[in-house]
């Protein structure tokens, strides 16, 4: 069942909108998170009002999506894996597949090929596809498909997740991945970064069944930080739990894989465990704020919160957020 039925209006924004603009914008190469912040707008309780005001200046920074210079088939979409430049083909490919065989089907098809890259452009793509999932958007959903096909799947890190798991699980585990720490591993581009450790960190999966123990983790580690990249093990960890289901096999190992080595780029910080606590988001400053990154925070916490029964995410949430938001009234 979708978690909220989709007004017509912002059905129809999403729908514009992943036909009109391009997965990156200049000058940074960063990556358009317009969709995700409106249904996280939309999961909160904000109106389509404050939705459409965000979109409004939001999409000034964006640029045209180019239109498709081949067409997709499904016995060769996987010559696209990794083609950027097939974006608009692959958006129109996953359209059809949805329309045709609905929308469950068609990512279990094509998912469990491309979730070994979900950490690749600091997890928006798998991001963008949770989103979708979350809220049953079938624009969204093909918008995600193919993002992460241009991205690219990762064969090392599906060949790490295949390892024995290490004996520390959860937050003893990324605790134990600090012994790998690297200054290299923490300096450029994520991508970069993600390059680097892939290559040269001796990683080795989590137990299968820590994945919620280890995204409780990842809360703690972010808020030590407050770290830009942190933020995003947060709002990953939220997205792959809604994707998992249609991910195939190894999804615990891939999960864990990622999350050590993304928490390696952002230099493997300390952190401590956080006693459970509860507070509530500011719902009348969020509707208001303009940054889409503490949007989509404030949404994943709460969506962690009610999933697996613990407050402490939107705690973790406010104390970041109370600061940043602008004031009432």
């Amino acid at each position: 069942m979708p978690r909220n039925i989709l007004p017509e209006p912002l059905a129809r924004l999403l729908q514009s909108h992943s036909a009109a603009y391009a997965t990156h914008y200049p000058p940074s190469d960063n990556s358009d998170h317009g969709p995700m912040a409106y249904l996280a707008m939309h999961g909160l309780g904000i109106g389509y009002e404050s939705i459409e005001a965000f979109a409004d200046g939001y999409r000034r920074k964006l640029v045209p999506a180019p239109p498709p210079k081949e067409s997709v088939s499904a016995d060769r979409w996987t010559a696209h894996i990794g083609r950027r430049e097939s974006y608009s083909a692959l958006l129109a490919f996953f359209n059809h597949e949805i329309a045709r065989h609905g929308w469950e089907a068609t990512v279990a098809r094509y998912l469990p090929s491309l979730i070994s890259g979900w950490v690749k452009d600091a997890f928006h793509p798998l991001i963008r596809l949770g989103y979708g999932i979350e809220f049953e958007a079938e624009s969204e959903i093909a918008a995600g498909l193919a993002y992460l096909t241009i991205t690219g799947d990762d064969a090392r890190l599906a060949l790490l997740a295949k390892q024995r798991p290490t004996v520390p699980q959860g937050r003893a585990y990324l605790q134990a991945v600090q012994a790998m720490r690297d200054p290299a591993f923490a300096r450029g581009p994520f991508n970069s970064r993600y390059r680097r450790i892939m290559q040269d960190a001796p990683l080795a999966p989590d137990h299968a069944d820590a994945t919620q123990e280890l995204s409780r983790a990842c809360l703690e580690a972010f808020h030590a930080t407050h770290d830009f990249f942190a933020l995003h093990l947060v709002t990953s960890s939220h997205a792959f739990r809604v994707c998992a289901p249609w991910a195939g096999a190894n999804t615990g190992e891939l999960f864990s894989v990622g999350i050590a080595a993304a928490y390696l780029a952002i230099g493997a910080p300390q952190f401590d465990a956080v006693d459970d606590d509860t507070a509530v988001l500011p719902i009348a400053r969020l509707a208001k704020a303009t940054d889409e990154h503490d949007i989509k925070l404030a949404y994943s916490s709460r969506a962690q919160a009610e999933a697996y029964g613990d407050s402490t995410y939107e705690w973790v949430a406010v104390a970041y957020l109370s600061p940043r938001l602008p004031a009432n009234g």
